[in-house]
This record gives structure tokens, sequence and C-alpha cells, in this order.
């Protein structure tokens, strides 16, 4: 994970400094007519992923193994350029024997490995180990191509859709009576309610949902699911429930010892 330097500025869980130091292709390689290097994606279970190499002139490599957090120093360069992948042995032996017997394009296999770790790039999270304020950085500068954003537009759909049935039902005063939220349960229209409600909900669409998916990807924190939209108070955190559904809620919460793990609001009394 990012940690802070005396400076403040946070730095990544790479284990030495990001270089953007690149390959040269070598002359003189033979030329291979006719190719193009299409790796695509397929997800493996377990640690790691998996690519198939398509070279485009009948020969293929199915299922080649990928793995992430490998950093040789002696190699050092950015991790967009390879650093911190690793590749099964077997696959690399192949390429050189197709390129040895000038059946592959030399300069096409390498630029084929390197398509592969790069289309894995987002699926195995490799972002982790960039610079923060980088990410968030690129990310203003070509919001579409962040991958932290990327990474976590599943989750901001997630928190979005909660907050739509969240305002659906706060909305509807004469079905659901009953509202839980941070300090505890309340009738519908008590003061407090209003007071941590907004007064108007909209799903964010447009510029306004790159914004808001930017603000939740770069500071929500995966092990307990909060970011900075947690409590902003244009999004409805508090939930809405029927009678029945108020008596539920307290029933689960009161223990041998009484309603310890909930309490009810003194103010309006609610009473399911």
């Amino acid at each position: 994970m990012a940690s802070k330097t005396k400076s403040g500025r946070r730095v990544s869980g790479n284990p030495a400094a990001r270089t953007t130091e690149r390959h040269t292709r070598q002359p003189g390689l033979p030329s291979v007519p006719h190719q193009a290097a299409v790796p695509t994606v397929t997800l493996d279970p377990g640690e790691g992923a998996t690519v198939s190499f398509d070279f485009g002139n009948g020969l293929s490599l199915p299922e080649v193994q990928y793995t992430f957090t490998m950093f040789p120093h002696a190699r050092e360069r950015a991790i967009r350029d390879g650093w911190g992948f690793g590749i099964e042995l077997p696959t690399v032996l192949d390429i050189l024997d197709h390129v040895a017997k000038g059946k592959v394009d030399a300069a096409i296999a390498r630029d084929l490995l390197l398509h592969g770790a790069r289309e894995l790039y987002v699926p195995m999270e490799c972002h982790r180990y960039e610079d923060e304020n980088e990410l968030e950085a690129d990310c203003m500068r070509a919001p579409q191509a962040c991958p932290v954003c990327r990474s976590r537009r599943d989750w901001f759909e997630a928190f979005l859709d909660t907050a739509d049935q969240r305002w659906s039902q706060f909305t509807q005063p004469e079905t659901y009576t009953f509202i839980a939220g941070r300090s505890g349960l309340h009738q519908i229209d008590c003061p407090v309610v209003r007071r941590e409600m907004p007064d108007q909900y909209a799903r964010p669409a447009g510029d306004t949902y790159v914004s808001e998916l930017r603000r939740y990807a770069h500071s929500v924190d995966p092990s307990s699911g909060l970011s900075d939209l947690e409590y902003a108070r244009q999004y409805p955190h508090w939930d809405a429930m029927t009678a029945t559904e108020a008596r539920k809620w307290r029933a689960e919460r009161t223990g041998p010892k009484g309603g310890r793990n909930y309490k009810s609001c003194g103010r309006c009394a609610p009473s399911p």
C-alpha cells in the first residue's frame, strides 16, 4: 500500500522508484510479412491471468500465464513497460523457436509480450504499485483511461444503486414510515432526519458522473468499502423502512441486556 515520505508525497508500493527507460528495436531483424499481434485477455481464477497470443499467420499460443509483483532492479522501468510482470518460461522458449525459424517477426513478438502485460494492467490491479499522486494527476488529464476508476467502476455503480434505492424509499413516507441512520431509529418526518438527508438527489450523469467516480475511486478503502462519498451531503445514507422492517431492525439489535446495540430518537420517539 502507499506510504508517505517526509515531504508528505504519497509513494507507491513499488520497491523502487519508477523510471521511463524504453527499449529500442534491434536493427537487422528478419521481417515476417502479414503478421498481427492481437492478444485477447481471459481471467484466470488463480494468481495471475492468462492471455492468448495470435500471431496473425496461423500460429498461436493459448492460455499464456502472466504473474505480477516481480521487480528486478537490474531491469527497472515503468510498470506499463513490463516491470513487475513475469511470464512462464515455456512460452518464451516457444516464441524464440518461432523467431529462430523465421515464422515470427522478433519485433512483433516483443510488442505482443508487452501488449499482453498492458492488457492485464487493470485486471491484475497493477495501479496499486504506482504513485497515487501521479495516478490522480493522470486521471484528471484522461479520466476515461484511469486504471483506478476503471477497476472500481462496478463498486461505484453499486454505491449509486444503493443511493437510488434509499432515495426512492425516503420519498414514499406513506409506506416507509421509519428510517435508521447513524443516530439510530427515527420517524421518517423527524427534524433530525431532515438535517441528515439531502433535499434533492439525482443519480450523477455526464461530467458529474466522471468527477464523482474519480472522487469515489481514488478515496475508497478496499477493505471497508468506505470512501469520501460515504457521508457526503448530496447522497442519501439512511435506510427508510416500513413498520414491519423497523420492528425487525430493532429486534436484530436487541440482545439479552436490552437494546444496547441500537437507540431510538428521544425527539420523535419512534414506535413501530
